[in-house]
């Protein structure tokens, strides 16, 4: 969302970048570089009291297994971390009258909620826009108008790629299901309470999806599985990925010894939801284990922690609380990535050709894992396999040393960077249009 924002300022449009607050833990993670006029919408006071601790809710995903029988259960403390920040958003009734004299011709709203929409509604906007931070959100596509295809487009949240037999097929189906149950449950919350604070004659939630004038997915043609879908949905997967500035900005002293250490480096981080200092301590010796066994490879490991005593004597381990990510995997040196599978790290990854490891923890990095193997760059190793570090130690041997995977990375990158459609472009097209 931050990317859109910045994208339109930086076309000459007036954006305003509204942020109600869900995860205080996150407060300060805008992401925006070039738009200044940011509203943000704190927590009040009953909010605060009753506010879901969202990183000790994702330390259970180390263990936690989910399927379509447990699926609605699993997500219970985002759907309730989502119901509480929509009605301590719309309580804030000042931020309403704010909005409504700006005179909007256009609104962005992510759909994981449907607070946006309703406020929008209300404000006069008829103009709206779907925008997905993940690639592929199927609880949509029936209020939509998109077909669901069980049979060979993995769900969301689905463990399977698009190669699936009749029992995956029919797994795949009932995850999506669950989901989407789960999200509907959410939605019909989240509209009693926008009709309670802005009036009974805003539209049915499921009146506002469709009446919305494009759905940008954060999925990218050449990257995901082929599926059908309407004129309205337009794939903008990769516009997160600045090429040309990452590649313009230089690594530290401190990066380029790292760097230069070994022959071999390699990078581990599972993002800013998962923590590694979470991690099961069996887990965290079966990685180190690996690690000894690999003396030419230096790995650098985003570890939020200080407490890194259990890594004492590995001379070929870097740790750091912050990695500048998309730099490293845009340095040459730079070989590989262990990595959970965002699709923020997905889509760097792949527009810089490099091969990875993917070790899925929940919700969506099982499909964005499935993307890159059927591209032939990655490895996939479940999370129930990571404590067996002769697992790793054969993943890491053919990621680092076995030249298909490198190959098959750069061609990917290639054909990223060679799209005859770019993400930034059709951004910027379709809003206008949509303006207009």
């Amino acid at each position: 969302m931050a990317r859109l924002a910045d994208t339109l300022t930086e076309g000459g449009h007036n954006v305003t970048f509204l942020v109600p607050i869900v995860d205080v833990a996150r407060r300060d993670q805008l992401g925006v570089q070039i738009t200044t006029d940011i509203v943000i919408v704190e927590q009040d006071e009953i909010t605060s009291r009753e506010s879901i601790p969202f990183d000790e809710s994702m330390e259970a995903y180390w263990n936690e297994q989910t399927d379509s029988l447990n699926i609605e259960q699993s997500l219970k403390w985002f759907f309730d971390g989502m119901e509480l920040g929509c009605e301590n958003f719309l309580r804030h009734k000042n931020i309403f009258n704010e909005m409504k004299y700006r005179n909007f011709d256009v609104a962005i709203v992510e759909p994981v909620s449907v607070c946006g929409l309703g406020f929008a509604k209300k404000l006069g906007i008829e103009k709206t826009i779907l925008a997905s931070s993940c690639a592929y959100y199927d609880y949509l596509f029936r209020y939509l108008g998109e077909p669901d295809v069980y049979s060979y487009v993995p769900s969301l949240v689905s463990n399977n790629g698009e190669q699936m037999n009749f029992f995956e097929r029919f797994e795949n189906y009932r995850v999506s299901e669950g989901l989407r149950n789960g999200m509907s449950k959410l939605f019909d919350s989240e509209q009693r309470n926008y009709r309670k604070y802005l009036g009974e004659d805003v539209p049915n939630w499921q009146e506002l999806f469709p009446s919305a004038s494009i759905f940008f997915t954060n999925s990218n043609p050449y990257l995901d599985f082929p599926r059908p879908v309407l004129q309205k949905t337009v794939l903008i997967g990769g516009i997160s990925v600045d090429i040309d500035k990452i590649k313009s900005q230089k690594l530290d002293e401190e990066w380029n010894k790292v760097l230069n250490r070994k022959k071999y480096n390699l990078m581990i981080s599972f993002g800013s939801m998962i923590h590694s200092s979470q991690m099961p301590q069996n887990v965290k010796n079966s990685i180190l284990k690996m690690i000894k066994s690999e003396p030419n490879v230096t790995f650098i490991w985003k570890y939020e922690s200080n407490d890194t005593s259990f890594a004492e004597g590995i001379e070929n381990i870097y740790f750091s609380k912050w990695i500048p990510q998309p730099i490293l995997l845009g340095d040459s040196r730079m070989n590989a990535f262990l990595t959970h599978g965002g699709l923020g790290s997905t889509n760097e990854l792949a527009h810089f050709g490099k091969p990875a490891i993917v070790v899925p923890i929940f919700g969506d990095q099982f499909r964005n894992s499935r993307m890159l193997e059927r591209h032939g760059c990655a490895i996939i190793v479940r999370k129930t396999e990571i404590h067996d570090w002769k697992i790793l130690k054969t993943a890491v041997n053919s990621i680092l040393y076995d030249e298909k995977y490198m190959k098959n990375a750069i061609n990917l990158a290639e054909l990223l960077q060679n799209q005859p459609l770019k993400p930034k472009e059709l951004v910027g097209k379709y809003v206008e249009f949509v303006a207009k």
